[in-house]
């Protein structure tokens, strides 16, 4: 089975310097937990809720005030749709990510998570979470 079977689609993605007071709004509205952020149409990072939570909140930085760039996973860790769905496991394994972007000739067109990946393979569930 290839990545591109279990992917899940849209991908929504916003700017790099979008607020994260808006990324937010944009996550609860549309049920999810990260969103992959970009740098001139670019792939360049992802931020998830927890990021949200640990790099803003923490912090007692505000929201309106902080743009995704300065709050973003970076450098995005990607793997192609032709990959089978042990490479992803592996890769996330490796670089212990919870979700993977999916690019295909550097555009993005779907994300893979850790839910969608041990569905499949849930022999790795010990790579994960021990």
């Amino acid at each position: 089975m290839k990545v591109k079977d279990i992917m899940s689609r849209p991908i929504i993605a916003e700017d790099e310097e979008t607020l994260v007071t808006k990324i937010a709004e944009d996550m609860e509205e549309l049920g999810i937990g990260s969103v992959v952020i970009t740098k001139g149409g670019k792939s360049a990072g992802m931020i998830t809720e927890r990021d949200i939570a640990l790099k803003v909140l923490l912090n007692n930085k505000r929201a309106s005030e902080t743009k995704a760039k300065e709050i973003m996973a970076s450098p995005l860790v990607t793997i192609e749709p032709e990959a089978s769905v042990e490479e992803a496991c592996k890769l996330a394994t490796r670089k212990r990510i919870k979700r993977l972007p999916v690019v295909e000739n550097g555009v993005l067109i779907g994300i893979v998570s850790i839910r969608d990946l041990l569905a499949r393979k849930p022999e790795y569930v010990r790579e994960f979470y021990f």
